[in-house]
């Protein structure tokens, strides 16, 4: 029989390599049967794998350190003991603004959603906004969950801006709205996603875990493959739904992926320079101090490294 495991992300473009590992039987070439579960938004995606609705998630670094901290936005029943098992797209989270809002300044008094406040991107949202002369009162974080439901608040009006994702992003352009970004872009060296597991379980799931890592890089590749670029487009609208991809836009979203700038890098490498930013962004923003270990101690790099070997 194999080995089940649960996965809980925030499904877009970044999950693909995913999808295809699902629909190309890599994960059955591994002998196990993965289940891909939208996230909701952080907290019940951190509850859950914490208190083992999930096995695996696919979230921000940021969540991790948080959590083993004890400064995570929810708490779980159980103690948090995450680690980090591999990286994953390097998927910056686009701030996409309502037509009549051009610039990052004119976001002064706006309310903009994000998935939590003390969790995940905001912190970088918060740096960006400061770069561009705004403080931390003149503007509200909205906590509403997930990509679509930012993306709902966003058209709805209830906010005026939110933290997307890639192929969001898309479908929100072909529409009117506006990608606000930095010069220089902050994103630029900042580790953002990362896949995880509670310490315990990888360590009983060993075997599981590797093959789990080859099978997803194995998805990667495929996904980066040039002789795929015809398939991507169906797979991505098979797959998010909850998007609303048109085929234009499934297009577009193909095509970034398989471009010298796409999310997607071979061998999903983790950008150590890009965690420290991560941990500073929480002691700038986050208001409470974090010890000099707290990064070290979220990483387990083994898995990946077994999986080059194996």
């Amino acid at each position: 029989m194999p080995v089940e495991i649960s996965v809980c992300a925030f499904t877009g473009a970044e999950t693909l390599p995913i999808q295809a590992a699902q629909e190309l039987g890599f994960f059955a070439a591994e002998g196990l049967s993965v289940h891909c579960e939208n996230a909701l938004g952080s907290i019940p995606q951190m509850v859950g794998l914490i208190d083992g609705t999930f096995d695996i998630a696919m979230t921000a670094i940021d969540n991790v350190i948080a959590y083993n901290a004890g400064q995570g936005a929810a708490t779980p029943k159980n103690q948090s003991d995450l680690v980090v098992i591999m990286g994953c797209a390097t998927d910056p989270r686009p701030l996409i603004a309502r037509p009549e809002v051009t610039t990052i300044a004119a976001l002064k008094g706006a309310r903009i959603a994000v998935d939590a406040v003390s969790t995940g991107f905001s912190f970088m949202l918060r740096q960006l906004l400061e770069d561009y002369g705004l403080g931390m009162n003149d503007y509200e974080l909205v906590p509403v969950g997930n990509i679509t439901a930012r993306w709902d608040a966003v058209r709805s009006g209830d906010c005026a801006a939110g933290l997307l994702g890639k192929a969001h992003a898309v479908t929100a352009a072909e529409a009117g709205y506006n990608w606000l970004r930095g010069d220089p872009d902050p994103w630029d060296n900042y580790q953002g996603g990362i896949f995880t597991a509670d310490r315990g379980w990888a360590a009983s799931n060993r075997d599981a875990v590797i093959g789990f890592i080859r099978a997803t890089l194995r998805g990667v590749d495929w996904v980066l493959a040039p002789e795929n670029a015809g398939e991507l487009p169906d797979m991505l609208i098979r797959h998010l739904p909850h998007i609303d991809l048109s085929a234009q836009a499934a297009q577009r979203t193909a095509d970034e992926l398989q471009s010298p700038h796409s999310i997607l890098k071979t061998g999903l490498p983790i950008n150590m320079a890009g965690t420290r930013t991560v941990l500073a962004l929480r002691t700038n923003y986050g208001g409470q101090a974090m010890e000099a270990d707290a990064l070290e101690r979220c990483l387990d790099l083994s898995y990946r490294k077994a999986a080059d070997e194996t």
